[in-house]
């Protein structure tokens, strides 16, 4: 079990992002977060489909001829000798899920904390290849692998091959 303690009590769990789907009459798109903990179960976080984009280009999935506002934060980030060096998903309030970007200065050895939205997040993870760790209690939202297997047939075909 990959568990991670975090700042009060909350205990962690590496998470993988399974895939992003666009739901195209919803206008919509979700991510799906899964851990060696959940067996065949998701964190389905529902997302804008700019975001979705976004984390498809980081996956190489799809191309875009100019960088896009996360490939200039990741430019931004290299350049001023900062390390992403994990990504948390913390909690859900009224509907809408929390994230948190921990950042290392490597200059002063500095470590800080960006509260940000759990697409954004995962969008500079994947770019950077920082780890991403959902709250375990987060348990209480997942839902039947299954459910988006259907899904993912009407809409095309996963970049996961496990999926």
């Amino acid at each position: 079990m990959v568990r991670e303690e975090s700042s009060g009590n909350s205990k962690y769990l590496k998470a993988d992002l399974l895939d992003v789907i666009e739901i195209p009459e919803e206008g919509v798109a979700v991510m799906l977060f899964t851990t060696e903990e959940w067996d065949d179960r998701v964190l389905p976080i529902r997302i804008d489909v700019t975001a979705s984009f976004s984390i498809k280009k980081a996956l190489g999935l799809v191309s875009f001829h100019r960088p896009l506002t996360h490939d200039l934060l990741v430019d931004l980030i290299n350049r001023l000798d900062v390390v992403v060096e994990k990504v948390t998903i913390d909690a859900m309030i009224d509907g809408v899920y929390l994230a948190t970007i921990f950042i290392k200065d490597n200059r002063t050895n500095e470590t800080f904390q960006l509260d940000a939205r759990p697409s954004d997040a995962t969008a500079i993870a994947v770019r950077l290849g920082a780890p991403i760790y959902v709250a375990e209690h987060l348990v209480a939202y997942t839902e039947p692998l299954e459910n988006y297997r259907e899904l993912r047939a009407r809409y095309g075909f996963s970049f996961n091959k496990n999926f």
